[in-house]
């Protein structure tokens, strides 16, 4: 009895299964037709996308002896962030993501090197490079820059600068990676070294004024101060300020050395976009969508027989 049962099952599934390749094999001409339709889309989708280029610079954090003094402690609170304790230090990465997520700063860096001009200028994308040489596909949809005032402008601008630019710390080797893509390979280095230098000049700014404070104040006491000892530890103290003082003024950027600076990528070296995996993956895609489209069609068909029945 339960050899039978078994039979039955087994011709059942059989049965099944020549319906599903019939009712694939029925529908073939609308599983072709929909693949090279979302194929050729595809194509001409990644006809349109123009290369875009990455560009990186390297830094080594100089380790601060001082202590706390650079450790930017006045302009954590600026910024409204803690780094805890009065000796906790923030480093250059966490500074510099500081003053990327900074609109102020940010609409002054904008507005100081002039890419509120470059990214209104309609010829900006003469740099870019596409797929087989061939840009007709993107100057044919390239669609009107809408209207909009100044400051919409630049906030619009200073989305894009922080969505492309990237600022990391690597946990073992402590380097910090600052880098920007942009389909103008020529675009990356110039604003990685126009936001380092304007970074680096603002949070010197704000250090030197801590450290001038603290000068002063340390200067008074060693005036009032008695006993030798005292007297000889201030002195440590402001020598100590001195020093740190004229090292911070000696980098390129803020508690920085260059390791590499960034440079316009090679022509072939895209970061992106993956033409090739776009097209696979729309073909497979489509194939898929095709063969539920085809079951689909074939259930209402089968509906409306019973019904009509």
């Amino acid at each position: 009895m339960n050899n039978e049962r078994a039979e039955n099952y087994i011709e059942e599934d059989e049965i099944d299964l020549r319906e599903l390749f019939s009712t694939i094999l029925k529908g073939k001409k609308t599983i072709f037709l929909l693949t090279v339709v979302v194929v050729i889309l595809s194509f001409i989708y990644v006809l349109k996308l123009p290369n875009v280029y990455k560009s990186e610079a390297t830094l080594i954090p100089t380790e601060n002896k001082s202590g706390g003094l650079g450790g930017l402690g006045g302009l954590a609170a600026m910024a409204g962030i803690s780094i805890g304790g009065s000796g906790g230090s923030m480093s250059p990465d966490v500074a510099f993501n500081s003053l990327l997520s900074n609109y102020e700063f940010m609409k002054e860096f904008v507005s100081n090197n002039k890419f509120d001009t470059y990214y209104s200028n309609d010829k900006k994308d003469e740099n870019y490079v596409f797929a087989l040489g061939f840009r007709g596909v993107y100057d044919f949809l390239k669609s009107e820059p809408e209207e909009m005032d100044k400051e919409q402008e630049i906030f619009k601008i200073i989305k894009i600068i922080k969505s492309s630019m990237s600022i990391s710390s690597d946990k073992k080797t402590g380097l910090i990676s600052v880098s920007y893509s942009d389909s103008d390979r020529n675009l990356p280095p110039v604003v990685i070294d126009a936001f380092l230098k304007d970074a680096s000049t603002y949070l010197v700014k704000n250090n030197l004024r801590i450290i001038d404070r603290k000068l002063g104040y340390f200067q008074k006491e060693l005036v009032n101060a008695d006993g030798f000892e005292l007297r000889q530890s201030i002195s440590g103290m402001i020598s100590g300020i001195l020093q740190e003082k004229v090292m911070m003024k000696s980098k390129k950027y803020y508690q920085c050395d260059v390791l590499t600076d960034a440079f316009p990528s090679y022509v072939k070296d895209k970061t992106k976009p993956k033409r090739g995996l776009i097209l696979v993956v729309s073909f497979i895609t489509s194939l898929i969508l095709g063969v539920f489209l085809v079951f689909f069609l074939e259930f209402i068909r089968k509906e409306k027989d019973e019904v009509s029945i």
